[in-house]
């Protein structure tokens, strides 16, 4: 089934609850809820009103008794993805805590049988027996747990199994099941473990012109079938999107005494009642760069672009494109509008120059130690320019160094001490490269070992670079250790660098190209440190 929201002004408009469903889908959703064991899928994109659904459906289901539990995956720790029997004790103890039960999870787990027939008996023998009405179970983002394959298989199986089990399982009856996700799952699921092939299936639209015209007219606004000009642009400008045909509809209501025809065009602009949503979802991109280079590629050159399934559900998910058969397309005109007027590169590029304040405010991109990006920003830079080289036929270059003979120094002064030096390592490889002219990245790569990844660059210009931050690093000189045996003698921290250089090939994984300069490091260390390195198969221009 496929369904829409009304937004339905009452006196003064709240943007805060906007979303009202139409009566009739209401009303087939709650119906679903009352049978069963029942199973309903609602899909919509991010601020499709998804959540408010919820939370009318909520509000119905105390009205009759029924017990509630809402478990957003997204707000789920990271770790609990490590294991599907970490997922479903972490599964259960929430379901408890939201039912005002005691968890007990010890005395209904035995290690020695399978997690989901652990999980099985919990809610069957203890959660579900305690509860003596029916229990509505609602998982909000499911589309989480899409990222992780494993937990995935198991646990969307172990959903099936519940609702298969209801049809001649008395306890079981009392579970209804409610999945809400914002994509199409992208893992392969047996066809009778999946519960994307049962129940009731809800999709969330876009408003349709006539709709537009109905809620304009709600507004006073009075757009009439006759003279419906500016509903179809602003059909044409926002996909139809409810949120952003709300906001629009709000501020144009501002003006009804005046003339909302003449002063359409000056009202939806860019920069004015759409600027924080587009802020958004901007912010969202430069969290995952590699999202934000196949959404570059999309709007430059359309639908003709095929996008690699994930990374198209994903931004499906965000909103940001729509997926039709086997082609991709941008939303909408806002959003070609204003991503084809970002910097993507300026964006994605980092121009550190405060060696004491981070550039990022995701602090969870940011080494606590050295104050540059960690790992988890080095993958998905380098994943962006990757991309971008392949496309643009550049050549892409890493060097990656760490401190010679670091465990000796970190043993001898201690783990404070060690902290500092791969500070102020760290912060003369920030002041020693321009970021200013050059799109450079500096991330530390693990423990003393640091990565710098320089677009449009080729070996022999890196190798240069590279040399310049070796000698940079001499003229710290930090005092390094002198064994008591004089057998071992490091005057001064010095560093060895492995370098690579290549123009990228999308049938190559830039994994490759990083193991490439991990073995060109290794080299170098042969020469007892202080030394660069040029990979043997990955040395474009030298």
């Amino acid at each position: 089934m496929l369904v829409n929201y009304y937004c339905i002004p009452s006196g003064p408009v709240s943007l805060h609850s906007i979303y009202y469903i139409r009566r009739q889908v209401e009303k087939i959703i709650y119906q679903e809820v009352c049978k069963e064991g029942s199973l309903i899928r609602i899909k919509a994109s991010q601020q499709m009103g998804k959540t408010s659904l919820i939370f009318r459906l909520i509000e119905q289901t105390k009205k009759i008794n029924y017990q509630t539990v809402y478990i957003d995956l997204q707000l789920a720790d990271l770790d609990i993805f490590t294991s599907i029997d970490k997922f479903l004790h972490w599964f259960c103890a929430v379901t408890c805590q939201q039912l005002h039960l005691t968890a007990n999870l010890n005395n209904y787990w035995d290690n020695d049988i399978n997690c989901k027939i652990n999980c099985t008996i919990y809610f069957q023998e203890y959660l579900l027996n305690n509860i003596n009405n029916p229990v509505v179970l609602i998982i909000n983002e499911l589309n989480k747990i899409f990222e992780y394959p494993d937990i995935a298989q198991n646990f969307l199986g172990l959903l099936r199994s519940w609702h298969e089990e209801a049809k001649h399982n008395d306890v079981f009856k009392d579970l209804r099941l409610i999945l809400v996700y914002s994509t199409e799952i992208y893992i392969t699921l047996n066809t009778y473990e999946s519960p994307f092939n049962i129940g009731l299936s809800i999709k969330l639209l876009e408003f349709s012109l006539e709709e537009i015209q109905e809620l304009a007219a709600l507004y006073g606004l009075g757009w009439s079938t006759t003279q419906h000009n500016q509903a179809k642009e602003l059909e044409s400008l926002v996909g139809g999107h409810p949120y952003l045909v709300q906001l629009a509809l709000c501020e144009l209501a501002r003006y009804a005494s005046d003339n909302p025809q003449a002063i359409f065009k000056d009202v939806i602009k860019l920069d004015e009642i759409y600027a924080t949503h587009l802020q958004r979802l901007l912010i969202t991109l430069q969290k995952y760069p590699e999202l934000a280079v196949a959404f570059q590629k999309l709007i430059q050159y359309g639908d003709s672009v095929q996008l690699d399934n994930k990374i198209a559900y994903k931004l499906e998910s965000i909103g940001l494109i729509k997926i039709e058969g086997n082609r991709c397309r941008v939303f909408c005109e806002l959003y070609r509008q204003f991503f084809a007027q970002q910097d993507f590169d300026r964006i994605f590029s980092q121009k550190q120059t405060d060696t004491h304040t981070p550039i990022n405010t995701h602090i969870h991109l940011i080494d606590n130690t050295t104050q540059i990006y960690n790992k988890r920003y080095l993958d998905a830079f380098l994943d962006y320019w990757w991309r971008k080289a392949n496309v643009e036929n550049t050549p892409l270059s890493i060097a990656l160094f760490d401190v010679d003979n670091f465990r000796i120094y970190n043993a001898m002064y201690g783990q404070e001490a060690g902290d500092i030096c791969l500070w102020q390592v760290a912060n003369v490889v920030r002041n020693t490269v321009d970021y200013n002219k050059q799109n450079v990245l500096i991330a530390r790569y693990k423990d003393d070992a640091f990565a710098i990844v320089l677009p449009n660059t080729n070996a022999r210009k890196a190798v240069k670079i590279a040399d310049n931050i070796r000698e940079q690093v001499k003229n710290l000189a930090i005092k390094h250790v002198i064994t008591t045996n004089k057998m071992l003698e490091f005057p001064i921290v010095t560093i060895s660098v492995g370098v690579a250089s290549v123009i990228p090939d999308m049938d190559v994984s830039h994994n490759v190209f990083t193991d490439a300069a991990v073995k060109a490091l290794n080299e170098s260390k042969k020469f007892q440190g202080d030394y660069t390195f040029v990979s043997c198969n990955f040395r474009y221009g030298f």
